[in-house]
């Protein structure tokens, strides 16, 4: 079973994936909603049908509740928030009654991708519980054990209905797709779209749309190269500046082609053979930048890129939390990589690649030199000193300004 503690701020982007519930202004009235954001990889086990569950628990005078998504039989996701307002009082107290609520899912950039109607049913001594919630706001550091230890009595069958009541959440319709749009710095307009069966592509899009503000026209979504008497794509995402070139190689998983709903032991297995072929893609693509092949767009205008100096080499996969054997990333493999490119090796997740931009952002206005390309560039560098020191290249790493 893996936890996620939600803390519900105003920089909804902040927080990778959250559960909070509001009573919120509908058409007509307000009424009891819910909210979860998520990888985009929880959200189609979410749109294909997986179960969902609402738990509502005590540690130490504190009301919380969670939702367990059940992506793995073994392992589901968890993602919980502590009860601090009298508007969360007044959304669980519809939402634990019985009447249809509405469920809206959004993705790693805040985007609302689907919404449907759900309902459960709890027992009638739940709205005690609700309406005595201490409220105000929390240290969640203080009680995350003791709610991930009752959380993983609930998950085995040993706790205590004092403790922890749970019901299954009732999908009263079929999931439906909200449509995001975007314009990139070339005047493209992508569309951001949950359920569409290119997935490979909507990754690549959340690639292309996070990083395209960081310099004006230094985006290039799938940059070409010669071959034959035609081009083939050098790699799925190239930005390039004075101080090197970035190369992003986005790998997917198909979820809405297969006959069955893969788990998540299935899906690591995926990831780690998608991975593989990402490092031999960015080998090659470094090795032709070297070389000094002629890059264009996909209309044929040619790219200046920088090839003189370090490139850094992105993976982009759907969670870092589906690698397997992280430590087969560890020193060998980046000095490996090194040697044979002169270049940086990183493997990112979209939440993972969300707060780099949102590092650069931050250190670009807080620099009267540093462009957010610039920045980009710096604070990857940055992260791979962290990886050496971890071990491995899959981390997480959140900036820390100083006063």
């Amino acid at each position: 079973m893996h936890i996620l503690a939600a803390h519900y701020r105003s920089e909804f982007l902040a927080t990778p994936q959250l559960v909070r519930v509001d009573y919120a202004k509908g058409v007509e009235e307000f009424e009891a909603t819910l909210l979860l954001k998520g990888s985009t990889l929880l959200l189609k086990y979410i749109v294909l049908g997986t179960s969902l569950r609402l738990q509502l628990g005590r540690v130490n005078n504190r009301l919380f509740y969670a939702l367990t998504v059940y992506d793995d039989v073994l392992k589901p996701a968890t993602l919980w928030s502590v009860v601090e307002s009298e508007s969360e009082v007044n959304a669980l107290k519809g939402l634990v009654s019985g009447e249809p609520c509405p469920v809206f899912l959004f993705n790693e950039l805040a985007l609302n991708v689907a919404w449907s109607m759900g309902k459960t049913n709890f027992p009638p001594a739940i709205q005690n519980w609700i309406s005595c919630a201490t409220l105000g706001t929390i240290e969640y550091t203080a009680i995350a054990e003791h709610v991930h230890n009752l959380l993983e009595r609930g998950f085995e069958g040993t706790a205590s209905p004092d403790e922890l009541l749970s019901a299954e959440i009732e999908m009263l319709e079929v999931w439906h797709p909200l449509f995001n749009h975007f314009i990139t710095s070339h005047g493209f307009d992508n569309l951001i779209d949950l359920f569409n069966s290119n997935e490979s592509g909507q990754q690549e899009h959340l690639a292309v749309w996070l990083t395209d503000n960081l310099h004006p026209r230094s985006v290039h979504h799938s940059p070409q190269i010669p071959k034959g008497k035609g081009t083939r794509e050098l790699t799925d995402v190239l930005l390039s500046h004075e101080y090197g070139a970035l190369l992003i190689e986005s790998k997917a998983l198909t979820f809405f082609n297969r006959d069955i709903l893969p788990d998540r032991t299935k899906l690591a297995k995926d990831v780690s053979q998608h991975l593989e072929k990402a490092v031999r893609q960015l080998r090659g693509s470094i090795r032709r930048l070297k070389e000094g092949v002629q890059v264009t767009t996909r209309a044929g205008s040619v790219i200046d890129v920088e090839r003189s100096k370090p490139a850094h080499a992105i993976v982009l996969i759907p969670e870092l939390a589906l690698v397997e054997n992280r430590e087969s990333y560890g020193p060998a493999f980046i000095s490996s990589f090194m040697q044979t490119t002169g270049g940086f090796i990183h493997i990112l997740d979209i939440a993972e690649l969300l707060r780099i931009v949102q590092a650069a952002e931050i250190i670009s206005q807080a620099s009267e030199k540093l462009t957010p390309l610039m920045a980009f560039d710096y604070y990857l560098m940055e992260r791979a000193k962290k990886t050496r020191d971890a071990g491995t290249l899959c981390i997480e790493v959140l900036l820390r300004m100083q006063p």
